[in-house]
């Protein structure tokens, strides 16, 4: 029995008693950065950024405006996928962190924009010397937690993840549910989850949203569907604006042979690139008039990220010269690319995809290698590399 096994049925155990590129620097203070949607300009969200951006042009040292704008702007970015606002927040950060003591929040802030450049090594150096200082700070251990179970180091996101224990125990545990769940321990991770989901009340919506997608995606790999799609759903029934948890409930969708729902689900938000790709997908499927619109849009918007240097998009990128534009060795090229920096079971999933395409064999015996010496279990890996003869550019 593993030490993850063990402390997790003891930590059940007492649950069942009582009961997660440069920056743009304008010339003038009212220099136009960017004309966002309409609908954006017409939102709470918009009216707070233009009050805080007057607030900072009056009082420039005000740290609480400075956070609250660049943390607007992040998230922006991750709306829109557009690197650009992630250069406006690391503008206004820029001299918070030029400080020799910088503020732990600014650390963490650069952090996650390194993190969503996929710079993780100089996300980790933020946050090592937030954590030299405080070791138990929660959003410095989570995210670290998070890119190490993005690059599969499943043993050092667990070891971020009890850190929070000190914290928050249900934080601590719906953390490392996901990294467990990927090296062996898929089962017990889901049962664990099935615990905390049924009775806790003092999550915020938030992490609730967080703890549900992670439930569902443990579901889904353990071949769980019906519950899978329950769990999406109480995670969408939360009302919490969430790229991830869309993109990963159209994921289970489109596997699921369901576009129709896909297209419900995306269809009014093509803003998101990655929205953008599982719609298509879908309209593929379906057949849809609307397709040739949206691949020539998609294939206009990874050029425009490739211009920029953007790293982020490269599995989505193989994914669309796999299944979109039936291109299997540039989709390997980029998923091989990809695999390098992340390898989520997403990244996982194309990069199997595009090496059976292109008849890489080689990658597809490293691949396997690494699955085993992790003990990852999963379904439709499983199924994708059972079915290696059969047609391989399905979606």
């Amino acid at each position: 029995m593993t030490i993850f096994r063990i402390i997790i049925i003891g930590l059940l155990g007492a649950m069942m008693g009582v009961l997660h590129a440069k920056p743009f620097i304008p010339s003038q203070d009212d220099q136009v950065l960017e004309k966002l949607p309409l609908k954006l300009f017409q939102s709470t969200t918009s009216k707070k950024i233009q009050s805080l951006r007057r607030q900072l042009k009056t009082n420039p040292n005000d740290w609480p405006s400075v956070s609250q704008l660049a943390q607007y702007y992040i998230e922006l970015s991750k709306t829109f996928a557009d690197p650009r606002y992630m250069g406006y927040a690391q503008t206004i950060l820029n001299p918070w962190l030029e400080n020799s003591k910088p503020l732990a929040q600014a650390l963490v802030l650069r952090a996650v924009i390194r993190q969503n450049a996929h710079d993780f090594s100089g996300a980790m150096m933020d946050l090592d010397q937030v954590l030299g200082v405080q070791s138990n700070h929660v959003q410095a251990n989570l995210i670290k937690a998070t890119i190490a179970s993005v690059q599969g180091e499943y043993s050092l996101s667990i070891q971020h993840c009890r850190r929070l224990m000190r914290r928050s125990l249900i934080l601590a545990l719906v953390c490392q549910s996901t990294p467990a769940s990927l090296s062996g321990n898929a089962e017990i991770s889901y049962q664990m989850l099935h615990q905390i989901m049924l009775t806790e009340t003092r999550l915020s919506k938030q992490q609730l949203v967080w703890a549900w997608t992670s439930f569902a995606e443990i579901a889904w790999r353990l071949g769980y569907f019906e519950a899978a799609n329950l769990h999406f759903q109480t995670a969408l029934q939360m009302e919490v604006q969430d790229y991830y948890l869309l993109r990963m409930y159209a994921d289970f969708l489109l596997q699921q042979r369901r576009p129709v729902d896909v297209i419900r689900l995306i269809s009014v938000d093509t803003q998101n690139d990655s929205l953008l790709l599982r719609l298509a997908l879908a309209e593929k499927i379906t057949r849809s008039k609307k397709l040739s619109d949206h691949v020539f849009l998609l294939n206009e918007r990874f050029l425009l990220n490739r211009q920029r240097g953007s790293a982020f998009h490269k599995g989505d990128e193989a994914r669309f010269h796999l299944y979109l534009l039936n291109q299997p060795q540039e989709a390997l090229k980029l998923s091989q690319q990809n695999w390098r920096v992340q390898r989520e079971p997403t990244d996982t999933y194309i990069l199997l995809k595009s090496a059976i395409a292109a008849h890489d064999l080689k990658t597809i015996a490293e691949v396997k290698r690494w699955l085993t010496v992790h003990g990852t279990e999963d379904v439709l890996i499983e199924e994708i590399l059972a079915t290696q003869e059969g047609k391989n550019n399905e979606i």
